[in-house]
């Protein structure tokens, strides 16, 4: 039999393998590199924060919208995001109101709800009325149950004049909101405005919904 020719060295499968990584060792470096680079990120990335289950609006509803099962969803969010007193069960909402209007996305309060929850609160002869009130520091004291009088201040409308008016006495604070983001419909570059739900005589009410139209109030607490 004819003796078989032996492979020189050069053309085995060994050697073309050896050359093939040789000539591409760069890349395989910056492979190996990239690889370790991005296990090194994911030992160091700090766990997910904890999250907790609130009930959001599916899509951006005006004031009096009453809210149907389809409109509220329950979504997890980062634990300590929201207020205190975000609702958690479609069945609080369902049925309900709103006060306001609210974008989507927005986690529902209780105070964003009109309905017997607040109207039960008010005293006999009184209607619910939303005020946005434009000092932060007064409407933090202003707590539900207390008595305060709103103002209407000259500069915040844009007049020259500085001087105040007392277009409601006495009204009687039922529950507070801070939307997250402040202006809305608002005059433009008013900063943080908070809601406050105030129970006052139809007369009163019609006086403080034409006056925050303009701006928001200002509240000024009685003493007891």
């Amino acid at each position: 039999m004819r003796a078989r020719t032996p492979v020189p060295p050069s053309r085995s499968a060994a050697a073309r393998a050896r050359r093939f990584l040789w000539r591409r060792r760069h890349l395989l470096a910056a492979l190996c590199l990239a690889c370790a680079a991005a296990v090194a990120v994911s030992a160091l990335r700090p766990p997910d924060p904890p999250a907790e289950r609130v009930l959001t609006l599916t899509a951006e509803l005006p004031a009096g919208s009453v809210l149907a099962a389809d409109d509220v969803r329950l979504e997890s969010l980062p634990v300590g995001a929201q207020p205190a007193g975000v609702l958690r069960d479609a069945d609080e909402a369902v049925g309900r109101p709103l006060a306001v209007g609210l974008a989507a996305g927005t986690a529902l309060q209780p105070a964003m709800l009109a309905g017997p929850g607040l109207a039960s609160a008010a005293p006999p002869g009184t209607v619910v009325v939303p005020v946005p009130v434009a000092d932060a520091a007064t409407a933090r004291l202003a707590e539900p149950g207390q008595r305060i009088d709103l103002v209407a201040a000259g500069s915040d409308v844009g007049v020259e004049s500085t001087d105040a008016k007392v277009v409601a006495r006495d009204v009687v604070v039922l529950a507070t909101w801070t939307p997250e983001t402040g202006g809305g419909l608002l005059e433009p570059g008013v900063g943080s405005v908070t809601y406050l739900y105030v129970a006052a005589g139809e007369r009163v009410a019609t006086v403080l919904v034409g006056s925050s139209a303009w701006a928001p109030l200002r509240a000024v607490l009685r003493s007891p």
